[in-house]
């Protein structure tokens, strides 16, 4: 699990679908320990899935219903057999962008694109 101590935020974005979409792809950068937020609002029992182009990077959503944070990272064992987490509550939902451990310890920026999904 994730916690914010010794994290610094980035850029924060209210994420927006097109008309008749429910996907949205937004771009950054990340350097070090910072990390970009993306928030939405959800229903219970609806599923997001997200894919990230920087291996470097990890994404972590909180919110309602989460006790701490859920790893949404490609092989998190949070997520069903479709790579989709059912959110367990509705309401407004924060997932994070940021990179390993391993990746931030060198204070490097790195580009990265993140395409949010909800169904």
């Amino acid at each position: 699990m994730l916690t914010s101590a010794g994290f610094a935020t980035g850029k924060n974005v209210n994420v927006e679908f097109d008309k008749g979409q429910n996907s949205a792809r937004y771009s950054g950068v990340i350097k070090g320990y910072d990390y970009d937020t993306y928030n939405f609002q959800a229903r219970k029992g609806q599923k997001v899935h997200v894919s990230i182009s920087n291996e470097g990077a990890d994404t972590y959503l909180f919110g309602p219903g989460i006790s701490d944070s859920v790893d949404l990272s490609r092989y998190s064992s949070e997520l069903d057999d479709n790579g989709q987490y059912t959110l367990p509550a509705s309401g407004k939902y924060e997932l994070r962008v940021l990179q390993t451990r391993n990746e931030a310890r060198k204070n490097k920026a790195k580009k990265y694109s993140v395409n949010i999904q909800i169904k």
